[in-house]
């Protein structure tokens, strides 16, 4: 059973254990992945159940893709961190039959080797394209026997990486969102997330364009706006008519159903009903009873001069452009 996780069993990190790199596995079966993100699913398993759990080298994933009855990807979404992002896998979540792998962490750690491990037209860099294409295909195998779509929402570092992602699944439509960067950087610098304070930090190093020790002496405000604003650039350079471009300021129940259009997905009533609640609830909380409410504005005022200097220097701008950029695509028609 070391050698081959039976069926049910989903990859849930990826790890190195006793100087080899492979995934570390739990029993999974019967588990819904209703949480905002997967690894509070993963979390809740363990708590709950006490899930039996494995460690497999990646070589496990050329057996198990042959075997595996999986969903392939419906849309992928990127982000540039706090812009909505969890707001639209918790309404794909909503659709019958829905598989949703909320930035897990299997994915975005093998996505982030990319950065760390592999150099363009490298050896290692199509081992990992394998790896990553047989991650995704474990985690998204028929558990329960009807799923029929998958969306997959990657870590807001992962987007970094899009081009390499898109050829691995290159007719799979895809989201970008984000948000103003003011607005953006102080929710980030008012709970830090990983990527933020990760302490490898050739990612956000490679992302931005510098060495690693120049990233480990830059102030937080700083390093927030240079790499969203990276992402911003990255973004208005490979939207087009299978990448589309949303801003945190339009999210609404027409522009949602516009998106899960653009993923090529008919609402019914009753899953229009659901994500309508969905939209009234704080994206982010397990328990899903704290009701949304639009903090824009409080941020813009929250916002110190610090950071609105950082973000006018390395952030504004590329905002501006993608927002142009934006405003040349056509939205799609709701759903309903």
């Amino acid at each position: 059973m070391a050698l081959d996780p039976p069926l049910g069993w989903l990859p849930v990190d990826a790890v190195v254990v006793d100087g080899r790199p492979g995934l570390w596995w739990m029993d999974m079966s019967g588990v819904s992945l209703t949480e905002p993100f997967f690894q509070q699913t993963v979390e809740r398993a363990k708590v709950k159940d006490h899930r039996r759990e494995l460690f497999t080298e990646f070589d496990v994933l050329l057996q198990l893709e042959k075997r595996l009855d999986s969903v392939p990807p419906t849309g992928f979404i990127f982000h540039s961190s706090r812009c909505g992002s969890t707001l639209l896998a918790n309404a794909c979540r909503a659709i019958a039959s829905s598989i949703v792998l909320s930035e897990a962490n299997a994915i975005d750690k093998l996505i982030a080797r990319f950065i760390t491990d592999a150099e363009d037209d490298s050896v290692k860099e199509s081992l990992y394209s394998v790896f990553l294409r047989g991650t995704m295909h474990a985690l998204s195998q028929r558990r329960i026997g009807n799923e029929q779509h998958l969306f997959v929402k990657f870590a807001a570092c992962s987007f970094a990486q899009f081009q390499r992602i898109k050829r691995i699944w290159p007719r799979v439509p895809s989201i970008f969102l984000y948000r103003d960067p003011i607005e953006t950087i102080v929710s980030n610098l008012a709970g830090l997330p990983p990527w933020l304070i990760d302490n490898d930090r050739r990612i956000l190093a490679s992302i931005i364009g510098v060495a690693p020790a120049v990233v480990a002496e830059m102030r937080l405000e700083e390093l927030c706006a240079r790499t969203i604003g990276s992402l911003y650039s990255l973004a208005q350079r490979v939207a087009n008519d299978n990448c589309l471009l949303l801003n945190y300021n339009q999210l609404s129940l027409p522009v949602i159903s516009s998106a899960l259009n653009f993923f090529n997905v008919n609402l019914s009533a009753e899953e229009m009903k659901t994500i309508e609640h969905v939209t009234g609830i704080y994206s982010k909380e397990i328990a899903a009873t704290r009701r949304f409410v639009a903090d824009a504005d409080v941020k813009q005022q929250d916002a110190s001069a610090g950071v609105r200097e950082m973000a006018e220097k390395w952030a504004s701008e590329p905002y501006h452009r993608l927002e142009q950029k934006r405003l040349e695509q056509a939205l799609p028609e709701p759903c309903f």
